[in-house]
């Protein structure tokens, strides 16, 4: 049987991945609703999709499977409806965490968000991806708040767009699909995922804003073991073995270090603007492919959050 699912890690080769192409939806970002959204400001509409087209075009000359949601469900006339007025769902990471045996489907805190995460539900039944769980309410969490270190250990963020009961419900799943340890970590006020100041790059190499991730303690979770056991976040990476590259605060808001592993150990793609991180990155051997991004981060979003991962070896 062909393998068209299952996420070990954050590092490996991107074989298959899921995105949502925007289109009508952009016009629903307006003054009144920027704010519902999260955008900074409208947008120019085939510019932002420009930008995205050339996104796509640089997944797909890695070799990565693209697969568009509204292709999936096309002949769903209800979700396609639903998603032309959905701005934010694009964003597919955010609304759901493929893990090694299937899904999770994530419990965005936003009123512009929540539900979207149903459009994800719908293409992985017609994908046939196992939904493992599904974060609901009082749970709140986000797929930019999740991600992993090694192929052991699930990563979930307590930010502005989580709560403790969303985690504690990824928690549950990780360890029952297998995972050996689940890192929760807490972040300062005004941090909304994860992913905006920490990316893992390869097996012990990462970029990390280093001050935002130095204020509180985490939580280590061993599977089968009912105490965690608090760390720094950075100790942790230390005790793994990691080779950090530190982004600085103008990076971060910039969206520098929002970028995708496409094969392992050589190649990512992220913002054409990110040209130190690319630097950074050549000169540790790997090739950092970029594509303009002027108009699409007034989505306040890249290349990360608009991947939802299936198959990564």
């Amino acid at each position: 049987m062909v393998t068209t699912y299952g996420v070990p890690n954050a590092y490996g080769t991107l074989k298959r991945v899921l995105m949502h192409r925007p289109g009508p939806e952009l016009d629903v970002v307006t003054e009144r609703t920027i704010d519902e959204f999260h955008f900074a400001r409208p947008v120019d509409r085939g510019q932002f999709v420009a930008d995205y087209d050339a996104m796509l075009d640089r997944f797909r000359s890695h070799g990565t499977e693209v697969l568009l949601v509204a292709d999936i469900l096309a002949s769903d006339t209800d979700a396609i409806a639903y998603m032309a007025r959905r701005p934010n769902m694009t964003y597919t990471r955010d609304l759901a965490v493929v893990l090694q045996t299937g899904a999770v489907l994530m419990g965005p805190w936003q009123k512009g968000r929540q539900g979207d995460q149903e459009m994800m539900a719908r293409a992985f039944r017609r994908l046939g991806v196992p939904i493992l769980a599904a974060i609901e309410a009082p749970g709140f969490l986000e797929g930019g708040g999740v991600t992993m270190i090694g192929d052991d250990t699930v990563v979930a963020s307590l930010c502005d767009r989580a709560t403790p009961q969303g985690l504690w419900t990824l928690r549950d799943t990780a360890f029952a699909a297998g995972s050996r340890y689940f890192l929760e970590v807490p972040l300062p006020h005004g941090h909304i995922h994860v992913d905006g100041i920490f990316m893992v790059l390869d097996e012990r190499l990462c970029l990390v804003c280093e001050d935002s991730l130095s204020v509180f303690p985490c939580r280590l979770y061993e599977r089968g073991k009912p105490d965690a056991r608090h760390v720094m976040f950075l100790e942790y990476l230390d005790e793994r073995g990691f080779t950090r590259i530190p982004i600085t605060y103008a990076e971060r808001r910039a969206g520098h270090l929002n970028l995708v592993v496409t094969e392992r150990s050589r190649r990512a793609i992220g913002f054409e603007s990110a040209d130190r991180i690319g630097r950074e990155m050549a000169g540790r051997g790997w090739q950092l492919d970029t594509f303009p991004s002027e108009e699409l981060f007034m989505g306040k979003g890249g290349a990360h959050c608009m991947t939802c991962p299936l198959l990564v070896v």
